[in-house]
C-alpha cells in the first residue's frame, strides 16, 4: 500500500495507518468508528393515547401525512451493523488506542 488509503476496510487498514502516518491523520477514523456505532432505531408507532418515552435514548419523532399526525418512538442503540463491530474492534480496544499518548 503506498500512502493513506481511500477507504479503510479492514482492522488492518486502521492499524496500518496508526503505525505510518502522525495521529493528526488517523485520530479522525478511530473517533468515527466510536462515534457512528450508536444509532436510532424505531422501536414502535405511539397509538393515540399513550404517551412515549423521552431521555437521553429515547425520542419521539412526530409526522403528518394526509391530515393525519402519528408518532413513533425511537431508541439509540449500538447499531449491530456499525463499522467497529464489523471490523473486529471493541469500544474499550478503541478507547485505549486514544487515550495513548501520541
Amino acid at each position: 500500500m503506498i500512502g493513506y488509503p481511500k477507504k479503510l476496510n479492514s482492522k488492518f487498514d486502521y492499524e496500518f495507518i496508526r503505525e505510518n502516518f502522525p495521529r493528526e491523520r488517523w485520530e479522525g477514523a478511530y473517533r468515527a468508528l466510536l462515534d457512528e456505532r450508536l444509532q436510532w432505531f424505531c422501536i414502535g408507532k405511539i397509538n393515540n393515547g399513550e404517551d412515549g418515552a423521552e431521555d437521553e435514548t429515547h425520542k419521539i419523532i412526530t409526522t403528518e401525512q394526509n391530515d393525519s399526525t402519528e408518532k413513533y418512538q425511537y431508541e439509540l442503540r449500538e447499531d449491530p451493523n456499525c463499522s467497529l463491530l464489523r471490523l473486529g474492534f471493541t469500544v474499550e480496544e478503541v478507547e485505549a488506542i486514544l487515550k495513548q499518548e501520541p
